[in-house]
């Protein structure tokens, strides 16, 4: 049981490592009307917090039993935190994709 906590506090901590961190890196994005002003924050960020969504993922999928426990009440919801923060840094990587290829063309 006590390495099941142990995994519930690590699915935690990158669960809202990611979460944390993504409005610093909007703030340092700078939106404008046209786009993203930076975009160097964005291709640093996006694919490492998309890496760490996926080992919290990993991770919360290896405690999930078939019967009833009760880690199971708070498993749920952060698997759905977790699956939600990988698609809003995914969101924030497509929302400046044309400002990266324009930069980069």
């Amino acid at each position: 049981m006590n390495d099941r906590k142990r995994a519930w506090v690590r699915a935690a901590g990158l669960t809202l490592l990611p979460l944390l961190m993504i409005f610093p890196v909007i703030k340092a994005v700078h939106f404008e009307p046209a786009g993203p002003g930076r975009v160097w924050p964005v291709l640093v960020f996006a694919p490492i917090a998309m890496w760490i969504e996926t080992r919290a993922i990993a991770t919360v999928l290896s405690m999930y039993r078939d019967h009833r426990d009760p880690f199971l009440i708070a498993i749920v919801p952060l698997g759905l935190m977790s699956v939600g923060a990988y698609a809003l840094s995914g969101l924030l990587l497509l929302a400046a994709l044309p400002a990266i290829i324009h930069r980069i063309i």
